[in-house]
């Protein structure tokens, strides 16, 4: 098996690494976060002390950084691109704007080829290897990176450069709007003086089912700050004035995201935790 190199063992990366030891890749990865490198060395993957060093051994390099880190993994002399050779490959699986998508694309090196896909389920998905990955690019450059991109679970092709952040932007206005109506629906709850537990039973019968569910789910340790930034780059890209639901969904994301410390997880969308002031409780150390 050829070898990957790996940039951004947070949440989902670090959930990611290990099924491509498992299919025998040879994993070189990288995180500013010495502690997550550090696990994944211990499970088989080869350290490397910058991106352009996790790149410059790999045949495919997958970027899975947040969107507002994706200049400083990429770009400058320790970045990614200065570690690629040609006929190498690229996927950044970051949920990030097509504007800074095509931006990084005007920066590439010669001869190296670059598809984004971005991903479709949380950290259980990605534990489990049953993503959903939405692969794009040119046909060579999908060719050269779907094999290992299968390793984490389906991989649906959406078109040329672009798509996938296209349509990844698209379904989070759905997916978002109900993770900030389930909070809302909370606040409701609390202003008529009603139970959480009877609330999120009933709205467990119904079409937010899947919602409630990930949200209740203990062993998904995403922050909401990193779905209010989600949230951010979804704005960006579309316009305030043009998603007025998604605006406002914004707006109650972050302020739950900033409901105290420590900083709430997704599941403290469910608790008292980042209610309303009047009506929070803190979240016990």
């Amino acid at each position: 098996m050829g070898t990957v190199g790996f940039v951004g063992l947070g949440d989902m990366g670090s959930r990611m690494v290990p099924h491509l030891l498992d299919a025998n890749h040879r994993v070189v990865a990288f995180d500013v976060i010495r502690d997550r490198l550090d696990a994944m060395t211990a499970l088989g993957a080869v350290p490397a002390g910058s991106p352009a060093a996790a790149a410059n051994e790999a045949d495919v390099v997958i970027s899975a950084v947040m969107s507002t880190d994706i200049r400083a993994a990429h770009l400058g002399p320790q970045g990614i691109f200065a570690g690629m050779r040609p006929k190498t490959a690229l996927a950044v699986l970051s949920t990030t704007s097509p504007g800074m998508l095509q931006s990084i694309a005007s920066q590439m090196p010669a001869g190296v080829h670059l598809v984004d896909a971005p991903l479709i389920g949380g950290v259980r998905y990605a534990a489990e290897a049953s993503l959903t990955v939405l692969l794009a690019g040119s046909d060579e450059a999908m060719a050269l990176t779907e094999s290992i991109l299968r390793v984490f679970g389906d991989v649906i092709r959406v078109g040329p450069l672009g798509s996938g952040v296209t349509y990844k932007l698209i379904t989070n206005v759905v997916v978002m709007a109900a993770e900030a109506g389930l909070r809302e629906a909370l606040d409701l709850t609390d202003i008529l003086g009603s139970s959480y537990q009877t609330t999120l039973d009933l709205l467990a019968r119904g079409p937010m089912a899947a919602v409630v569910k990930r949200a209740l789910d203990r062993d998904n340790p995403r922050p909401i700050r990193d779905s209010a930034i989600d949230f951010d780059v979804l704005l960006s890209a579309g316009g305030e004035e043009n998603l007025p639901v998604s605006a406002a969904g914004r707006r109650r994301l972050w302020a739950a995201a900033e409901a105290g410390s420590p900083p709430p997880v997704f599941f403290d969308l469910t608790t008292h935790t980042t209610a309303l002031p009047k009506f929070r409780v803190n979240r016990p150390l």
